[in-house]
């Protein structure tokens, strides 16, 4: 009867190798994900396209065109940390100024949750800055995690921003 019972827990039991591996944050690694939020205007039209790259078990999926992200149904999700670029133009336009927001549509709330100015951008300079915000916040479901930009060239020298977002689901 005892070595029934001892192999009985033995079996049910699972090893060590087996359990799904942890990150440093001490979550399974299938529950990590990264948003990518891209802004960009056409400068010959003026015409504003939002993308929106997620990565999640693996792979990344990307659409053009593509409305807020929101939080799936049943999870939360803690973002841990974000890096923003803007590539700005020559010319004598303001320094970029991008905001990180979230929004619960249903209830009207819309709020920042990081915001990234580039004051450091010369007049008539051209190239691509960079900013990194870490911090913990979490966006229980049915948020809205979308990306706003200040304004866009020859009003400000920037012509494409974007915002990657890292974090996992609880």
């Amino acid at each position: 009867m005892l070595k029934a019972v001892s192999l009985a827990i033995l079996l049910f039991c699972v090893p060590v190798w087996a359990q799904t591996p942890t990150t440093h944050l001490g979550v399974p690694a299938s529950e990590l994900v990264a948003l990518d939020l891209a802004v960009r205007c056409d400068l010959s039209t003026g015409v504003e396209t939002l993308d929106q790259g997620v990565y999640q078990n693996g792979t990344w999926s990307f659409q053009s065109g593509a409305k807020p992200f929101r939080v799936p149904k049943g999870r939360t999700l803690i973002i841990t940390d974000a890096q923003a670029w803007v590539l700005h133009e020559p010319g004598t336009g303001t320094p970029a100024s991008l905001e990180l927001l979230l929004e619960h549509p249903a209830s009207g709330y819309s709020g920042s949750m990081a915001l990234f100015t580039f004051a450091d951008i010369p007049a008539n300079a051209m190239g691509v800055k960079r900013q990194t915000w870490t911090s913990g916040f979490m966006v229980p479901e049915g948020m809205t995690v979308r990306i706003w930009a200040q304004q866009f060239y020859p009003k400000s020298l920037m012509s494409m921003a974007r915002i990657v977002l890292h974090g996992y689901y609880l």
